[in-house]
Parts: C-alpha cells; structure tokens; sequence
C-alpha cells in the first residue's frame, strides 16, 4: 500500500510498503507516455480505414480546425459574387456550372458537355471564352487551384486512352494547360487529379446521371 509521506517544493515524495520513494514527476511522465502511445494507435487505426472514411474525418477535423484568415474571407466572398455573376451570363455553354463554398474551398462543377465531347479531351471551342472568363478572375487571388476531372462507368478503349481513368486525368491537364499557356496562370498554382469513374455523384443508371458523373471540378483552395 503505497501513501504520501512527504511534500517538498518540487513534487510529491511516495513511500510504498518496501521504503522506496517515487518523486512525482514519475506519474507525470507515465501519463505522458501512455498519451503518446494512444496517439499513434489512433495514427496506425487511421491508417487502416477506407479511403472515404479517412476522407470523412479528414473534413470533420478541417471544419474543426481550420479557419480561413479575416482579410481571405472577404476576399474569397468577392470571389465568389464574381463567379456567381460571371457563370449566370454563359448561356451559349449549355449546362450552367455550380458553385459550392466550404471552409476549405471554392468549388466550380461543370457537368457534361460543357468542356468536353464524350470519349475526348480536346476542349471545345465554346469552352475556351468560359476558362479565360474563370482565369482573370482567379488571377486576383493567388490561392491554389486544382482540377479534378471524373467520367461515367461507360467503358472505353481507343487508341488514345485503356481506361476511364486516363481520360479523366488527360482532362484535367487540358484545363490546367489551357490556365498556364494561354492565360498565364502561374504553373506552381495549379495541380490536375483524374478520377475516373469511382467517385460518381450519382448512380449511373440514365443518361442525365451518367451527364453528371462525367464533369470537371475546379476548386480554389482557401488558404
């Protein structure tokens, strides 16, 4: 039975049963390593879950930790008017873009055929007046942007292209290479993902689903 018999400046002195005194800092480091070791279990189990779990809790912590800057705020709210404004006017494209706000970034949807033929990444010629209208707006801030290209399950293979995969990634290079050679956007702004068919925003059981799967995101990081 282990009790307190002194108390000095500096911490607690214990006595147990066989005389041997324990100082206090003892308990502390103890606590101290037992917090560590929980952590890196929790780093280990972290690694061990799915893709989408791991992407679930990767936004709960951003929406808990992460607060944009005041002045990135006003200026990410400006930017957004704009765009809202700018894509309201572009009718000749067809499908009119979406816009989603988050606390860690601004996203522009644009679903199938606004950039793109099916099966092909050459970008239309009614999409080049929509990308340059998008870059001078982004030119006013320096956030990274980056594009996202997605089809639908729809199989293919052509000369060009084995998979879905590589097509969506094809796509979102065309975007960010239109941005650095044509607008002059700053290259280490700019980063391309392809997606392929695996993360759909809907079943692709009609064709104005599949419409939707096959779509190019372009996000402005909040910074």
């Amino acid at each position: 039975m282990i009790s307190v018999k002194k108390i000095f400046k500096y911490g607690i002195i214990c006595e147990g049963e066989d005389g041997e005194r324990s100082p206090i800092w003892l308990t502390v480091y103890s606590d101290m390593m037992t917090n560590l070791s929980l952590f890196f279990l929790m780093l280990f189990v972290f690694t061990r879950l799915d893709i989408s779990k791991q992407e679930a809790i990767h936004n709960a912590l951003g929406k808990t930790f992460v607060t944009p800057k005041k002045e990135q705020v006003l200026v990410d709210k400006k930017m957004v008017q704009k765009l809202k404004k700018f894509l309201a006017v572009k009718k000749e494209i067809g499908t009119t873009p979406t816009i989603s706000v988050n606390e860690t970034k601004i996203k522009i949807t644009m679903e199938a055929p606004v950039l793109f033929d099916s099966g092909r990444a050459d970008l239309k010629p009614g999409a080049l007046s929509l990308l340059s209208g998008l870059a001078q707006i982004f030119k006013e801030s320096a956030s990274p942007i980056v594009v996202e290209g997605y089809t639908d399950n729809l199989s293919i293979h052509t000369d060009k292209y084995d998979s879905n995969w590589e097509l969506s990634a094809d796509r979102a290079y065309q975007v960010i290479r239109y941005f650095t050679e044509n607008e002059k956007i700053d290259p280490i702004r700019l980063s391309a993902i392809g997606y392929g068919e695996y993360r759909p925003v809907c079943l692709n059981d009609t064709p104005e689903n599949r419409a939707k799967n096959r779509r190019i995101e372009i996000s402005i990081v909040r910074i």
